[in-house]
């Protein structure tokens, strides 16, 4: 099972447990680096407006706790910052 499909798994049940987050997003960073977290904030980004409201918040959560890593090991430069404008990206508010 992938990083990615590991992240759908907990937002379908409903539940996941904070260490199990950051193993998965190690895992990714492992696997794929920098562009693996891209992907997956990119994927949860464009998936939010579809899931169902019990999932909504959880996704929201994955997305932040994805954005927040990749901040913290991977500072904002040049690439990080022409993958904002080529995305579209939007600050999302923390979670509450």
């Amino acid at each position: 099972m992938t990083s990615t499909d590991s992240v759908w798994k907990t937002i379908g049940r409903g539940t996941v447990h904070p260490s199990e987050v950051l193993n998965t997003l190690i895992e990714l960073d492992n696997r794929r680096g920098q562009i693996g977290l891209w992907a997956l904030e990119n994927e949860l980004r464009q998936s939010l407006h579809r899931l169902r409201p019990s999932a909504h918040n959880l996704a929201v959560a994955w997305l932040e706790a994805t954005r927040q890593y990749r901040a913290t090991y991977y500072p904002e430069g040049t690439l990080t910052k022409l993958w904002d404008r080529i995305t579209g990206k939007e600050e999302m508010p923390l979670a509450s």
